[in-house]
């Protein structure tokens, strides 16, 4: 193995960060901008449906506004309106 020169031993390091684009913020839950929400909705329908866990049935008019009614196999609501694996 070749011996590092010491000119070069420092290379790479910095003493601070280097300027660039800042990260976007950090979501806290329930402030997820509607399109995010469905973008992850998205993302498990397909895998859910074709395993049979999930069917569409259809859209609808629901308090004046057009909605999409989805059929989840196996869950329950709870309390808290999330959904648990149902027992049984």
């Amino acid at each position: 193995m070749k011996e590092t020169k010491d000119e070069n031993q420092l290379d790479g390091l910095t003493a601070e960060a280097q300027g660039g684009t800042g990260s976007l913020p950090v979501m806290s839950d329930g402030k997820e901008p509607p399109d995010m929400l469905l973008a992850l909705l998205n993302n498990v329908l397909p895998s859910m449906i074709n395993s049979q866990q999930a069917k569409i049935l259809g859209t609808g008019r629901f308090d004046g506004a057009v909605g999409t009614l989805i059929i989840v196999y196996g869950v329950q609501p709870t309390s808290n309106n999330l959904l648990a694996i149902s027992e049984g």
